[in-house]
């Protein structure tokens, strides 16, 4: 597994005091080219607010957040072994997104780190981006397992079914995933998870965090988790909605194209030079569409919508 270092992707120039309009755009630009920033010279409680503030429109009250909306990320003592609670024990945490039983999880994740504990404890990142490229490259039949509208089912008994990786229009994907005993999975779906688990581990990067450091991450894009820790770490997150001056659309964007929509005599070269989709790829729209081919990765191209995330209409078999 590969160590990573964050300030190769976007500097100390974010701090919580520095974060005007336009370095709040070039933040933009960051999260939207690897997913994630990073924040520097965060002083305590305040700081961490301040900075939330500035990079979120609203801050969402999560379930184990205080009264300001930050919640503490510690080992209580009393957590272990519950399910969903993992993050507040000191074991391992594994990878996933906030918020998956959520009708709509919030778009940005900030960690701040206030104390790192003895060993241990370091954050867990994949790019989800990167896993959809592999996939569909070398395992295309999980990506239709794995977007399915009924694909997974998040929570308890007042759960969502969801896809995994949810289709949006032009080109855009999200991903919403955990991987303990609230995440149950359609028998198709099932049958693709040593494929998706390969390809997340393959992926899968280390970024320790120093006091007064944190990170800003997409998540509708990248997992996160950690290792476990000795010591007395403490990690403080806040969770919300992106500020405008971000200028962050939906999603992230991917070749993908489903098999339905594929044409037999398409001609890829044969696109109109006004049809652009993010990036200045062509857009191709569902008479254009081509199996992928290594040589795609990182090329847009637009798939067709995909259906809307669902709550628990109709129990199926494999949920009982």
């Amino acid at each position: 597994m590969p160590s990573f270092d964050t300030s190769g992707i976007s500097s100390d120039k974010f701090t919580a005091g520095g974060l005007e309009e336009s370095v709040r755009r070039q933040a933009g630009e960051a999260l939207r080219e690897d997913g994630l920033l990073r924040l520097a010279r965060l002083g305590g409680r305040d700081d961490v607010l301040l900075a939330a503030g500035r990079l979120m429109s609203s801050l969402r009250q999560h379930r184990d957040a205080d009264p300001d909306g930050l919640t503490v990320i510690r080992d209580t003592g009393r957590h272990s072994g519950r399910p969903g609670f993992a993050g507040l024990g000191r074991g391992a945490l594994a990878l996933h997104t906030e918020c998956t039983q959520h009708p709509d999880p919030p778009r940005l994740l900030l960690l701040a780190c206030a104390r790192a504990g003895d060993s241990g404890g370091e954050t867990l990142l994949v790019d989800g981006r990167a896993v959809l490229a592999e996939l569909a490259v070398q395992h295309p039949a999980a990506i239709e397992a794995f977007s399915a509208e009924r694909a997974a089912y998040f929570g308890g008994s007042s759960g969502r079914f969801a896809p995994v990786f949810q289709q949006l229009p032009a080109g855009r994907w999200q991903l919403r995933l955990r991987q303990d005993d609230l995440a149950r999975f359609s028998p198709d779906a099932q049958a693709h998870l040593p494929a998706l688990r390969q390809a997340i581990d393959r992926n899968t990067q280390r970024l320790r965090l120093a006091p007064g450091q944190g990170v800003v991450l997409d998540n509708h894009r990248l997992l996160h988790g950690r290792t476990g820790f000795s010591g007395e770490r403490l990690i403080l997150r806040a969770l919300g909605d992106p500020a405008p001056a971000l200028g962050l659309g939906p999603g992230f964007p991917h070749s993908f194209c489903p098999t339905s929509l594929l044409a037999p005599h398409e001609d890829p070269e044969g696109v109109s030079a006004g049809s652009l989709a993010l990036g200045g790829q062509p857009s191709l729209g569902p008479r254009h569409c081509r199996p992928p081919t290594p040589g795609d990765a990182g090329r847009i191209r637009a798939p067709a919508p995909g259906p809307a995330r669902e709550t628990l209409k109709e129990e199926p078999p494999w949920l009982r």
